[in-house]
């Protein structure tokens, strides 16, 4: 991974302290994000904890690749939950308190772990170890800072092949072409079991921006047809059309999350305000962003910023459908706890790292999207990106023109 060594025993150890504490006799994890993070290895497995006792990795398939690839000592072949009895009797644990990802489980197998466990009492884990995750090491930082200068790459694409004419869908493949070529992995990790977002992330232009649709998004896109009603269509953009492009970036499995507006020619009056308002609420939620703060504050403060800038009825949404956050955390899924949003009481702390994304919709314009990803320090945040946080013009020589 980029940026350095990655201490999983100490990963696991603090895991297993965190299953102690609540009383969870075993977990066994599954998932190949919360797999990857504990183990260093994704391949098909299921991992063994015991608190006090030694993990073991249960390789399902592709046993000498899990070997090579671990941090676990202990590798292990077998399949099904059979398997996993029989680790959990060698540490002597035969009943009580069994965790599992029950976020992420489907329910039939879910159901068969309840029938394989009958001795055991199945709970969900997955808070403990997402808990765990939303503090990032400075392994990690540095690896979501890679994937965040991924987005140089998507910023030379729109500078390059933004022009009128081009359709959403085909801007979409040059930006895909541009970010492969860059190294993202090629998929966006998310834990929802109804989440699908394509690589190189939602592209819409003109009219298009203003609908809302396929899923817990606002800056949508409408896509190709109503099978994927979300993403890049076939619409051909026009000079002075308003173009968002908002992608999650994965670099060696860790995720950057960002968002910017581009304007074909020169910008209205009205983009001008908007960039600028869009830019201000950002900045009140950089403000807000600090340790010890509240999760719901952070929106709270851009929902006080958008208010005193008279656009409260178009920010993150207009009508009746309003987003109700202002970002997310982030890290080997695009979408982690926090939410940046009403009520969340999760208390900010160093290691975090958030995507703050307000943005403004409204049919009289489009839209305007402003997302940058921050790590939570000791006195702060600090963005972790490289392009300017702007909305920008593209001019016909191919120059991109920051609205600040």
């Amino acid at each position: 991974m980029i940026g350095g060594h990655v201490d999983h025993a100490a990963r696991l150890a603090a895991f297993a302290r965190g299953l102690s504490e609540a009383g969870i006799s075993a977990a066994l994890i599954s998932q190949p994000q919360d797999l990857y993070y504990l183990s260093g290895t994704a391949q098909p497995c299921n991992l063994v904890v015991v608190p006090g006792g030694e993990p073991t990795l249960i390789a399902r398939r592709f046993a000498e690749l899990a070997r090579r690839e671990s941090a676990v000592e202990r590798v292990i072949e077998g399949g099904g939950f059979a398997a996993v009895v029989r680790e959990l009797e060698r540490h002597g644990v035969t009943g009580g308190r069994l965790g599992l990802e029950l976020d992420v489980v489907p329910a039939t197998l879910y159901r068969k772990a309840v029938a394989a466990f009958a001795t055991f009492e199945v709970v969900d884990c997955a808070p403990i170890l997402l808990a765990q995750r939303a503090i990032k090491d400075a392994t990690e930082i540095a690896a979501m800072r890679a994937a965040a200068a991924l987005y140089e790459a998507v910023h030379d694409t729109m500078a390059a092949h933004l022009r009128a004419g081009v359709a959403e869908h085909e801007l979409a493949g040059e930006v895909l072409r541009a970010l492969r070529r860059a190294g993202h992995a090629g998929l966006v990790a998310q834990r929802r079991w109804d989440a699908a977002l394509q690589p190189e992330g939602q592209l819409a232009s003109g009219p298009n921006l203003a609908v809302m649709s396929g899923g817990p998004m606002t800056v949508s896109g409408v896509g190709l047809s109503r099978a994927v009603p979300f993403g890049a269509s076939a619409r051909r953009i026009r000079q002075g059309d308003l173009v968002n492009i908002d992608l999650g970036l994965n670099l060696d499995g860790y995720h950057a999350d960002m968002a910017r507006t581009y304007v074909l020619g020169e910008p209205s009056h009205l983009v001008v305000e908007m960039a600028r308002v869009v830019r201000a609420v950002q900045d009140a939620c950089l403000e807000a962003v600090r340790p010890g703060a509240i999760a719901g504050d952070v929106h709270a403060a851009g929902l006080g910023a958008a208010r005193e800038l008279g656009v409260a009825e178009i920010f993150q949404g207009f009508g009746g459908e309003h987003g109700p956050y202002v970002g997310h955390g982030i890290g080997l899924e695009l979408d982690e706890p926090p939410v940046l949003g009403p009520g969340v009481t999760t208390v900010l702390r160093a290691g975090m790292v958030l995507a703050l994304e307000p943005k403004l919709l409204s049919p009289r314009f489009g839209a305007v999207n402003l997302e940058d990803d921050v790590v939570v320090t000791d006195g702060g945040c600090e963005v972790l990106g490289t392009v300017p946080r702007a909305v920008f013009g593209v001019q016909a020589d191919g120059s991109l023109d920051p609205i600040l």
